[in-house]
């Protein structure tokens, strides 16, 4: 207790331990009800199925290996397929040639391994891996309900918990295992953090260190993301609660080394699998693509790092960096190419180049972070439900249609009511709010983020716990310190404004970087085309060529123009594409040949005679992007922008946008 600060909610007894098991009941019902409901409407799984060769051999007792496909019978094929729905152990072989595990079946193994327990039991099926589903769900929602009473009531807690069960983003993830997995140990992440930041044991916190670690270990194995649960429970560990920094260091220090000790045990099949990939920079070089423009709100420039979601893409682009940097040359096969430096190299080259779209991308993550709970993204209530379901759910979701805009206004009021109590919490809580909502904009998308859904449901329990229980404090002459309060709310309002000077002197200095990047492509020598045959050697046996071309757009108006590539599976770059009159636009193309013969090459531009196409030479040391420059690019701005209108409560917005209509061109 310091100079003012609320008494805490009330203590966990065995009232909550009958709430935590109908919490768990109800939420094992109800995702049981649903995973049939969602294939009955159509909905169809996706957990990357083809990859569970090694959980079917372990749920057939032959351990977790990978059978060589040449010695797979057929109906295992058929169903890691989906053709079929069961497979029978006993038609596999007596004998079966193992293959090496891929680096999906090494680095989630421990979900694998999971489902073939259950398919020891239930036999190995698909519909058989809605119990392990179901259990993911029951145990995220009761943990759910544990975490929420660090701040609060019962009540409060077990309406926030409802809340998160009928939510359609959160139903709606459900069926996809490998996405899903992550869930129940986000949520026990925050029961550890409020676990240590109340414990005063040394030897409870070395013990709850160690069971943190193990379970994040597991989880580990379950979902990729799951190691970032150990950021925000060292930082409260040693920062947060009424602890002095100095004060209990060793039992901190026992904490925090028995938690990473025993991750690293648990976890070091999976880090070994790791070792071997090509990393996460491949996957943020995949967030940074259009695709994710619209879901974080961003307003694009005159420039894009990429413009289609796949894999082929984005290793074309590294690839193609890479030669051209560090071999000096425009074509070269993928063995000369280490690709997992290669796209580290390129990611970070990128974040080097425009710091201040990666932060603005960042700001958009933290924008629409806020507001998942009251996105209609995945219905007004979850898909195929009907009866008291249904109602709830629409209940539910007008409720939430309300509140959009409203999720930064609650984080920042919790921010001066933790930091009128001691600063140090405000600063944490703002810290913890930017880590959560800012890191999905690696890959903004709804498999990686609706587990965050909980963290806002938990915001706006803690606000109403706390304001009623300051209310009542207030009514009994325990007024806070009025210096406090003003530190607390100068703090916050220091934090948020501190954020956006370092977002603007971040754009100022990219500024110079894309503005020498965009001269020396339009001062860059051009070769005419009469056609794009020319650009690419035939029947070098070259893996991937490159070439940068330019349209110079001769229209009065803008025009719509295709980027045609051969058909493809994988390397298909075709593109659509809207070139503004008297421009210039630039785009890298490429020609890709596998190894087994197939590939796809760019062919051409069609959809306008006004259109003309030229090879650029003399920049292969320059970063390759598509870009647009027109004839009034002076004035135009050289980063990206975010729309931050749902950032402040819809009502608010709408009125400040009559008052001031330039205000959306903000962000």
């Amino acid at each position: 207790m310091t100079a003012w600060e609320p008494s805490p909610a009330r203590p966990f007894d065995r009232t909550d331990l009958y709430i935590g098991l109908a919490v768990f009941l109800l939420s094992w019902i109800t995702a049981s009800w649903y995973l049939p409901v969602f294939r009955a409407g159509g909905g169809r799984a996706e957990f990357y199925q083809t990859e569970f060769a090694p959980a079917v051999m372990s749920g057939c007792g032959r351990g977790y290996v990978t059978p060589a496909v040449d010695s797979r019978p057929a109906s295992l094929n058929a169903f890691l397929n989906r053709e079929s729905d069961a497979f029978n152990c006993a038609d596999l072989p007596a004998s079966i040639q193992p293959s090496g595990l891929s680096m999906m079946q090494g680095a989630f193994r421990y979900q694998m391994m999971l489902t073939a327990l259950v398919w020891r039991v239930r036999g190995v099926s698909w519909n058989a891996v809605d119990t392990v589903l179901s259990l993911l769900f029951a145990a995220g929602l009761t943990a759910g309900y544990v975490a929420l009473r660090f701040v609060a009531g019962r009540t409060l807690s077990i309406a926030g918990t409802l809340l998160w069960l009928l939510s359609p983003m959160h139903l709606g993830n459900l069926p996809h295992l490998r996405d899903y997995s992550k869930t129940p140990f986000f949520i026990v992440t925050l029961i550890a953090m409020g676990f240590v930041i109340r414990e005063r044991s040394a030897a409870r916190l070395a013990l709850a260190g160690a069971a943190f670690g193990i379970v994040i270990g597991i989880g580990f194995g379950m979902r990729t993301d799951v190691i970032l649960n150990l950021a925000p429970f060292l930082l409260v560990l040693f920062v947060a609660g009424a602890r002095g920094l100095r004060e209990d260091l060793p039992a901190k220090f026992a904490c925090a080394v028995s938690a990473l000790l025993l991750f690293t045990i648990t976890a070091w099949p999976i880090l070994r699998a790791y070792s071997e990939s090509e990393g996460v920079a491949h996957v943020g070089i995949l967030g940074l693509m259009t695709t994710f423009d619209e879901p974080l709100g961003i307003r694009p420039a005159a420039y894009d790092f990429g413009y289609v979601y796949n894999d082929s893409f984005a290793s074309s682009e590294v690839r193609g960096d890479w030669t051209r940097t560090e071999l000096h040359t425009t074509a070269a096969s993928r063995a000369e190419v280490p690709y997992a430096r290669a796209a580290r190299a390129y990611y970070l080259k990128l974040a080097a180049a425009f710091p201040g779209d990666f932060l603005t991308r960042m700001t958009g993550s933290v924008v629409q972070t806020l507001n998942l709970p009251f996105s209609i993204t995945y219905g007004r209530f979850p898909m195929g439900a009907t009866g008291v379901i249904a109602r709830a759910g629409e209940w539910r979701t007008r409720l939430m249609l309300r509140l959009i805009g409203t999720g930064p206004l609650v984080l920042f009021a919790l921010m001066v009511i933790v930091g009128t109590s001691r600063l140090r919490d405000g600063a944490v809580t703002f810290a913890l709010i930017l880590f959560w909502a800012a890191y999905p904009f690696v890959q903004f998308h709804g498999r990686h983020t609706f587990h965050l859904e909980f963290l806002v449901i938990a915001a706006f329990i803690a606000l109403l716990s706390l304001t009623a229980r300051s209310a009542l404090a207030i009514w009994n002459r325990q007024r806070p310190s009025l210096l406090k309060v003003v530190r607390a709310g100068a703090l916050a309002l220091a934090l948020v404004v501190a954020s956006m000077l370092t977002i603007s002197v971040a754009r100022a200095v990219q500024h110079l970087d894309v503005r020498s990047l965009l001269d020396a492509y339009d001062r860059a020598a051009v070769q005419p085309l009469s056609s794009a045959a020319t650009l690419f050697e035939p029947g070098t046996g070259t893996q991937l060529q490159q070439a940068m071309i330019r349209l110079d757009a001769d229209c009065q108006a803008p025009v719509n123009i295709t980027i045609r590539y051969e058909p493809s599976k994988d390397y298909d770059f075709t593109r659509l594409l809207t070139v503004p009159a008297r421009s210039r636009t630039f785009v890298p193309v490429y020609s890709a040949t596998l190894p087994n013969g197939t590939g796809s090459r760019f062919t051409g531009v069609e959809g306008a005679s006004c259109v003309r196409m030229s090879r650029v030479t003399g920049i292969d040391h320059l970063l390759w992007l598509d870009a647009t420059l027109t004839p009034d690019r002076a004035a135009r701005p050289l980063h990206q922008r975010v729309y931050i209108g749902t950032a402040i409560p819809t009502p608010i917005w709408l009125r400040l946008a009559r008052w001031w209509p330039g205000i959306s061109d903000l962000g």
